[in-house]
């Protein structure tokens, strides 16, 4: 009771206090005068306008310029407007948008006062599309097309093009306020802005004309893709396609529209291609998904259940079975599911209860090390079979109980052993007697011959551990030369910026002098770089010398579908590129689909710094003074977005911890942000960088 007679009394004050205030309050009189505006502007223009703002009485608070296509408002910019009478300047954006016609605009311009006193002024403009002599075509591998008008709003580049072109659209500057615009792919068409590249398909390569038209944003060709006669969709991701549909066992599949698909690599546990060339479905018969994906070439097929939904392991043993976890991956470990869901392998069902998953060691699945386990969920984390569930008796693989050297349900390679190089294993699952009581058998089925190659670096030659992957370590110095042998398009490498810089004279060593084992991934097109102390990877010495790692959310490499996550020995080596100082550097990208070089998360950040690959010594918040880039990074446990922040994507980033003061003196982060740095683009689709002028904070 105490408590309310307070608070009454408090209200009653505050009412007390505002009655006094009302006989004291002025609303003023804010008036708006259209000094300088034009009457006319094209979609896509910044429309410059000058406002003199008087209220003689109260003192001025901003000046709102509202632009409406009809009732809708498209554009909003504000102005801070602190001295009466005077003029203000600014632009609002005439946004460009898909099928607006030609009309009228309303321009409204809203000034409010401090006693919040609103006086508003609207004037009508005519808006119009802009109608170009011609836009440009610039595809993934930086070549430029231009598109001639061919009538209103409609244009076409023709030339010799492959059959899959992946390419954006720009549109130059239009008038004297217009901007220059750019048109992507959203997942669901062509946007403006949108940040994927538009995946332009003909049935076959050869002299095409590629349109688009810039009222509509409909554009031409997209191939039409069939698998056993029925038209696969599009997806959010560029060149991927999926249809659903029954497949028998032993039918014949046919895919038309894919110009190279004999090019494509075969999962053997669903499609095996006869001796008369023809392919035909291995599991047993029901209702599957594929996915056709252009930018691996092969198809993904996954078990649907009776609602086409993905299907999960059933009590009985019936259902799906899925593979999620580490050094596991079609069509190559290069593509590993690692720790995400959505990258879940679905198991071939060979009939009811009892699934497959076929592997080639050091193409599919890692030689020397594997991590992975079960799972009855359809791409989550439900159902996993656990070492109560899953038993075997093989030699050469064993299943975690948490205390043998995985966790549990975790498949591990026997101590003393590893996998044949080159050597394929089926893995099969018998869940007859239901998903509690599932028995592993591994089957060794013989052995098929790995791409190999010569690569050198320095002339050192670099082992090969998989179909992919070289390997060596290197004594290196700052500012030495990197020759690289064996690969006859390394130009095309995404090779770690932290620690290579490439110039005129060549690729030039950025770090401290030291022992660094480099890795060269000719599948993902990668090189990478780690600090070694002898055999061991080298961990973060009392002096501040050696190797920092990072390890969480939102950071990968060679881009975000490769995140460090929490998973000790996925952790990356920051590059010491000074004594005692460290740093991260990266574009911003999506979660998904992001492209090489975006090692940074738009959306999400939650990162920390460690003494070595894994857990152990480590440094968060609290240890770090942040100074500079606490608008956009902060935390004193994990270093996280702050305030609703966001990185702008394709925009470069940099963090360094300087360690000079000492490991426990006032060690400090910075977050640098647009850098003073060549801003480089990547084009997956030839895996080359172009340098594009810097852009500065």
């Amino acid at each position: 009771m105490k408590h309310k007679i307070l608070l009454m009394a408090a209200l009653a004050g505050v009412m007390a206090a505002t009655s006094c205030d009302d006989d004291d309050f002025t609303a003023g009189n804010p008036q708006v005068d259209v000094v300088a505006q034009d009457a006319d502007a094209f979609f896509g223009d910044s429309l410059p306008f000058t406002i003199k703002a008087t209220d003689v009485e109260v003192p001025l608070s901003t000046l709102k310029a509202q632009l409406y296509y009809g009732e809708e408002k498209v554009s909003e910019t504000t102005i801070r407007t602190k001295t009466s009478g005077a003029d203000y300047t600014g632009k609002i954006y005439v946004p460009f948008l898909k099928g607006t016609p030609d009309g009228k605009a309303t321009l409204k311009y809203v000034l409010q006062n401090t006693s919040m006193t609103i006086t508003e002024k609207e004037q009508e403009i005519t808006v119009a599309r802009p109608d170009y002599p011609y836009i440009t075509l610039v595809s993934s591998d930086g070549e430029e097309y231009r598109m001639e008008r061919t009538g209103l709003h409609s244009y076409a580049a023709n030339a010799a093009f492959p059959a899959k072109v992946n390419a954006y659209i720009v549109a130059p500057k239009y008038g004297n306020n217009g901007n220059e615009l750019r048109f992507g792919w959203d997942g669901d068409g062509i946007a403006l802005n949108a940040s994927q590249e538009i995946p332009f398909s003909s049935t076959s390569s050869g002299k095409y004309d590629i349109t688009f038209n810039t009222r509509t944003f409909e554009a031409a060709p997209f191939a039409h893709i069939y698998f056993c006669g029925k038209e696969m969709s599009t997806t959010s991701t560029p060149d991927v396609y999926t249809v659903d549909l029954t497949l028998n066992t032993g039918d014949a599949i046919t895919v038309d529209g894919i110009p190279n698909v004999d090019e494509w690599w075969l999962d053997p546990d669903y499609l095996k291609r006869g001796d008369d060339g023809v392919i035909r479905f291995v599991p047993m018969s029901g209702r599957y998904r594929v996915t056709a994906n252009g930018r691996l070439n092969y198809f993904i097929i996954e078990v649907l259940d009776s609602n086409g939904d993905l299907a999960s392991l059933q009590s009985d043993g019936s259902g799906a079975l899925w593979v999620i976890g580490e050094n596991v991956g079609k069509p190559s470990l290069g593509n590993a599911v690692g720790w995400t869901t959505e990258n879940a392998l679905c198991m071939a069902p060979v009939q009811t209860g009892v699934y497959t998953l076929t592997v080639t060691a050091g193409r599919t699945i890692n030689a020397s090390s594997i991590n992975f386990k079960f799972f009855g969920q359809a791409k989550g984390w439900g159902d996993e079979l656990t070492s109560a569930k899953l038993t075997t008796s093989s030699d050469l693989i064993f299943v975690g109980d948490g205390k043998n050297g995985r966790d549990n349900g975790n498949l591990g390679i026997v101590d003393g052993k590893q996998l044949e190089l080159g050597g394929v294993y089926r893995f099969t699952v018998d869940a007859t007697a239901g998903m509690s009581s599932c028995v592993l058998t591994v089957e060794y089925l013989g052995a098929e011959e790995l791409p190999s190659a010569d690569i050198k670096i320095n002339g050192v030659k670099l082992n090969q551990l998989d179909s992919d992957n070289y390997e060596g370590t290197l004594d290196l110095k700052q500012g030495d030369a990197l020759n690289i042998s064996g690969v006859s398009d390394i130009l095309s490498y995404y090779i770690d910026p932290d620690y290579v810089g490439i110039g005129a004279s060549g690729a030039q060593f950025l770090p401290v002098d030291g022992s660094y084992r480099i890795r060269v991934n000719t599948g993902g097109k990668v090189v990478s770089f780690t600090r070694m102390n002898g055999s061991e990877e080298a961990t973060l010495g009392s002096d501040g010398h050696g190797a920092l790692w990072l390890m969480g959310w939102g950071v990968g490499s060679p881009s975000q579908d490769a995140q460090f996550g929490w998973t000790p020995g996925a952790a990356y080596c920051m590059a010491e590129i000074a004594p005692k100082v460290y740093q991260f550097t990266g574009q911003a990208g999506p979660e998904t689909g992001s492209q090489v070089g975006q090692r940074f998360r738009t959306d999400y950040l939650s990162f920390k710094f460690f003494h070595q690959d894994g857990w152990g010594g480590e440094y968060s918040g609290a240890q770090l003074t942040l100074i500079e880039g606490g608008d956009l990074i902060g935390g004193t446990g994990n270093f996280e977005l702050v305030g609703g922040a966001n990185l702008e994507e394709g925009a470069t980033y940099r963090i360094t911890v300087d360690l000079t003061a000492g490991n426990d003196k006032g060690t400090r982060i910075i977050c640098s942000v647009w850098l003073h740095l060549p801003h480089r683009i990547y084009h997956p689709e030839t895996r080359v960088w172009h340098t594009k002028p810097h852009r500065e904070k």
